[in-house]
């Protein structure tokens, strides 16, 4: 059996509206435990935003997280997956495009899968035995 995103996907990630600030997502994202937030207009996929992308500006010198809208830092470069897309696929868009997290979509925002949910499918290995030189 091919393992496909259905597999190894998280349902119900962390969304937020893209009028709401970037304090508000931060939030969103330490209550949930995840590292991306998907950010919407309505019902409509607007793009993503990364925790070190909020640390990033949460720190600069200047930027206001309390007033500035969470668009304003949103990764709008959208590349998304089907839960019928194998794990195998999935792993190669990430590499080749540096994106740890990617929407789960088929219609409508499903879930999401990560770099760690692809890790937990693979088969369990055996530790590998000490070596010791005489």
């Amino acid at each position: 059996m091919i393992l496909q995103v259905r597999h190894a996907m998280k349902q119900k990630p962390p969304i937020i509206d893209c009028e709401s600030t970037v304090i508000e997502a931060a939030r969103k994202l330490i209550q949930t435990g995840y590292d991306t937030i998907i950010v919407m207009a309505e019902s409509e996929i607007k793009g993503v935003v990364t925790v070190q992308k909020l640390l990033y500006y949460t720190y600069t010198q200047g930027f206001r997280p309390k007033q500035v809208p969470i668009s304003e830092i949103t990764d709008t470069e959208i590349l998304l997956v089907r839960p019928s897309t194998s794990l195998e696929e999935t792993l190669t868009i990430m590499i080749e495009t540096k994106h740890n997290t990617l929407p789960v979509v088929d219609n409508k925002l499903l879930g999401t899968i990560n770099i760690n949910d692809l890790l937990k499918t693979q088969p369990q290995t055996k530790p590998i035995k000490k070596l010791t030189f005489n």
